[in-house]
């Protein structure tokens, strides 16, 4: 493989910022994204499924909650949205995501 990817640490290619609109549980939200992070353009089609279908938490929810290999954070972010009690752990390979 050559070139950057989503799991590529350190990306290389020029960030292109762009933002990212969605609605979770009729809130709206607007993210920044950037090349060479997963799913840069749009929220993908599996994280819409498990934000639609799985059970959020509850306002009251506390202790740690995990976003592993969040990209540009759409669940990291519906996670503190939802929990604002909850300590919110968004973690990735990709340097450009967790920015």
């Amino acid at each position: 493989m050559t070139g950057d990817h989503y799991f590529t640490a350190e990306p290389t290619t020029a960030a292109r910022p762009r933002e990212v609109e969605f609605n979770v549980a009729d809130r709206d939200y607007t993210l920044v994204s950037a090349a060479g992070v997963f799913s840069a353009d749009r929220l993908d089609p599996g994280t819409a499924v498990l934000l639609r279908k799985a059970e959020l938490p509850a306002a009251d929810t506390t202790g740690d909650l995990l976003d592993l290999g969040c990209g540009f954070g759409p669940i990291s972010c519906v996670l503190a949205d939802n929990a604002p009690a909850a300590t919110v752990w968004a973690v990735d390979v990709n340097e450009r995501a967790r920015a």
